[in-house]
């Protein structure tokens, strides 16, 4: 049996039995007392019936060729979890690597799992006495640079969505609100007509954790959310008692996570528009007004509901012509060398060029530096001395593990 999440309702989901009690009681508790989203708790539920699947074959329980999503997650009691050690530990990490192809970011989300699961096991109902789970760190993640749209490129996707849509205002009308607020697909998702407040220009959203906050809404959201209100409050068929703000076409209700998540790649499709996910839509956001608004780090975040600053930083990242103007900035960008100073044909073959004096050749080689006094004067001095290998065929060596960006 499988339990998926109800996208129409995204607080909601069936009851998820399908583990073993201790499971399904940590998964009450994320949502109940620790307050996690019910996506929150369903991916954690997922992660530690898969390991569920995996402690049964490793322990023999079931045949050694048996497939993983065959094999029945239930029937595991506290001291099947109390006999877990550090080595399955590793040997499952091992596995999410080798056999699954897990990425660094899922095999580290699997990991939290195990790590808030024997936390709760241990400190919280004190079933447990022992956390093998406790020395083991997660991968370090790859710091890669994310994708995001070009305000040219975002325009084009608001155009596709006026002509390639069958219900154009409210498909124009979402991702005005992925480009200029930058919410999640669920936020977009589970917004109701009573969140909206046109007269205050504002948006009421529920993020991760059932966190509430505000969005202010600006003149194209204004625009774009008072047309598609027209349109849907017109509808015919719509029951009145349908408080969602964006509803399908036929049946008249709230619209899934996966038709936004379809209607949105149908548009980057037709605008040309490759690589880019519904998710692409808020980083996107995120990184134009960080670019080009004036927007500092602390006020992103409070507009993203970040939790935590060093979420937000991700969406800090520069555009390549931000830093060949920052390189082009450097002081030192417009010094040209004097030849003869560098010249070193003469100490490698005896001869040379140009003849200077030393007096000559001390004049010129401290003019570059008359912009410069002391402290900044001596650092650069310093670095250039650094850089100089003393033997002439000798390359400087670079450390493969220094990993500074």
């Amino acid at each position: 049996m499988s339990i998926y999440l109800n996208e129409k309702n995204p607080g909601k989901h069936p009851p998820f039995d399908d583990a073993s009690p201790d499971i399904v009681e940590y998964v009450r508790y994320l949502e109940v007392i620790a307050g996690k989203s019910a996506n929150t708790a369903f991916s954690y539920y997922c992660d530690l019936r898969g390991f569920s699947r995996f402690m049964k074959r490793r322990r023999g329980l079931v045949p050694a060729d048996a497939e993983m999503k065959e094999i029945d997650p239930k029937g595991l009691d506290t001291a099947f979890w109390a006999e877990v050690t550090k080595e399955d530990i590793y040997e499952y990490l091992y596995f999410l690597n080798r056999e699954c192809g897990n990425k660094k970011s899922s095999t580290a989300r699997r990991l939290a799992s195990l790590h808030g699961f024997y936390d709760y096991l241990v400190n919280q109902v004190n079933k447990l006495s022992a956390d093998p789970t406790a020395a083991i760190h997660p991968p370090k993640q790859d710091k890669v640079l994310p994708k995001y749209l070009t305000a040219e490129q975002s325009i084009d996707l608001l155009e596709s969505t006026q002509s390639q849509s069958d219900f154009p205002e409210r498909d124009y009308c979402m991702v005005v609100l992925f480009l200029n607020c930058g919410m999640r697909l669920a936020e977009l998702v589970g917004m109701d007509l009573e969140d909206i407040d046109l007269e205050n220009r504002q948006i009421r959203l529920f993020g991760k954790g059932h966190k509430e906050r505000m969005v202010y809404l600006n003149d194209a959201c204004m625009e774009a959310l008072q047309l598609y209100l027209r349109k849907r409050n017109t509808m015919e068929g719509l029951s009145p008692k349908e408080k969602a703000v964006f509803i399908t076409r036929r049946r008249k209700e709230r619209i899934s996570n996966r038709r936004v998540e379809q209607l949105v790649t149908g548009a980057m499709k037709a605008a040309g528009l490759k690589g880019f996910s519904t998710h692409k839509l808020r980083h996107t956001a995120a990184t134009l007004m960080y670019q080009t608004g004036n927007v500092d780090i602390l006020t992103l975040k409070q507009l993203l509901g970040h939790s935590s600053v060093s979420t937000t930083q991700i969406y800090t990242h520069l555009q390549e012509f931000q830093v060949r103007a920052a390189i082009e900035e450097n002081p030192l960008g417009s010094v040209s060398r004097k030849k003869a100073s560098l010249d070193t044909t003469y100490a490698e073959t005896g001869e040379r060029e140009d003849t200077i004096s030393p007096e000559e050749e001390n004049n010129d080689a401290a003019q570059p530096m008359e912009a410069f006094t002391g402290a900044a004067q001596e650092g650069i001095r310093s670095g250039i001395s650094e850089m100089t290998s003393p033997n002439p065929t000798e390359p400087v060596q670079k450390n493969p593990c220094n990993d500074k960006n």
